[in-house]
């Protein structure tokens, strides 16, 4: 008698084979957490140069694009040379002038913001004691006459010397003793940002075989409509992703400089540290211009109370003009978000991954946003429906028209 099997069983049995093997293997992770992290850490120090090489590959493309496309390729024409941008001699020299400005931008990085920064940083840690000792005669110089107030101000007082001198001087000490110990790990970092830098060279050059290769394994998994719909879907991550960074670090800069301008005028102390400071995390949304100004005007408080006010005076007055200027410029609306998915994303973002979720969290949810909205819109087009979100808005008897279309 001839053995068979129905495929439903042989189906089945594969199905709860398969369940019983990955739940092994999910259990015998957990219980292992420590020993994968461990590997998972590894695996990540060996990958931090590829990783930043794509990354930085990534970025440069925008100005890789523009000595291609804006000046070499019209340059090239003057001299009666009709050279496209994908020629040999014109991506070798995109990409060398490419290289060159990355390298004087990190130069110009080092050179001349760094010292000065850390030369804040330690001034403000030798002469914290003096700003304390400031503080006091400040008070006492304004409340002299209002003895009780001044006698519950001096007892805070005393209570902020203690806790600055039990906690944060001794904060402040091993901060700048991790500077001078943290020299082996800025070693690691620069060495790391040099090999990306390589790397991205290597990725530039061959950008168009690269894609074609991704291209290739696509159509070869899936059906050609399928193929194509992934690459489309691909094409609007890279340019929401590329105009969200572009323009948010474009608006930082401009933030950090019209900072810097406007509190050297006023005559603010620390002025390129808290510049620095603003510029970095303004290209938080929402919540940035709030990090950023709390640190810097505690920073100027130790030196000068009555120029912090003028310095909330000025990141008001920026941040005005950042909301209804230039952000609107620069990004006008490359993300499709309303506010309230805005402030949702970055809740969302920086609830699970820090200040990287805050920053990445709106584009993001912005590629989720659009691709559950074109679905929804492709679905309702199939059943007749309306795809007009005030249609539905108690008028239900204007979708049950367009149903019967």
């Amino acid at each position: 008698m001839k053995f068979h099997i129905e495929r439903k069983y042989l189906y089945g049995g594969l199905t709860a084979f398969i369940v019983i093997v990955c739940s092994v293997l999910f259990s015998f992770i957990i219980y292992n957490f420590k020993t994968f992290n461990l590997g998972f850490d590894k695996f990540w120090k060996i990958l931090q140069p590829i990783i930043n090489g794509f990354l930085i590959a990534y970025v440069l493309c925008p100005v890789m694009d523009f000595y291609s496309k804006k000046v070499l390729v019209p340059l090239f024409k003057k001299f009666k040379k009709n050279l496209s941008d994908t020629d040999p001699k014109v991506k070798k020299l995109s990409i060398l002038l490419t290289l060159v400005t990355a390298i004087l931008v990190i130069y110009f990085f080092i050179q001349m913001i760094v010292p000065q920064l850390a030369q804040s940083i330690k001034n403000i840690i030798i002469s914290f004691p003096d700003y304390l000792n400031q503080l006091e005669a400040l008070v006492q110089t304004v409340f002299k006459d209002y003895p009780e107030i001044e006698s519950l101000l001096n007892d805070n007082y005393d209570s902020l010397e203690k806790f600055a001198n039990s906690s944060i001087m001794p904060s402040l000490s091993k901060a700048a003793s991790g500077i001078y110990s943290g020299i082996s790990t800025s070693l690691s970092f620069i060495w790391n940002l040099v090999l990306g830098l390589i790397i991205s060279v290597y990725i530039l050059s061959m950008r168009e075989r690269f894609l074609g290769q991704v291209k290739k394994i696509i159509f070869a998994l899936w059906s050609r409509k399928c193929a194509k719909d992934i690459i489309n879907e691909f094409r609007f991550i890279n340019v929401t992703f590329l105009n969200y960074i572009m323009s948010s670090i474009i608006d930082s800069l401009i933030i950090g400089i019209l900072c810097f301008i406007t509190c050297s005028i006023a005559g603010i102390p620390y002025v390129l540290l808290v510049s620095v400071i603003v510029g970095i995390t303004n290209i938080i949304p929402f919540f940035g211009p709030f990090l950023g100004a709390i640190p810097a005007a505690f920073i100027i408080l130790l030196t000068s109370p009555i120029k912090t006010l003028f310095f909330i005076i000025i990141i008001l007055i920026l941040q005005q003009c950042d909301g209804n200027i230039i952000k609107p410029k620069l990004f006008g609306n490359s993300t499709g978000l309303n506010g309230f998915w805005v402030l949702f994303s970055i809740l969302v973002g920086g609830g699970f991954f820090g200040a990287i979720g805050m920053y990445l969290g709106v584009p993001v949810f912005a590629v989720i946003y659009y691709d559950i909205k074109r679905r929804i819109n492709i679905r309702l087009s199939k059943k007749g429906l309306t795809t007009d979100t005030d249609a539905y808005i108690n008028n239900e008897n204007n979708i049950e028209v367009n149903e019967n279309v």
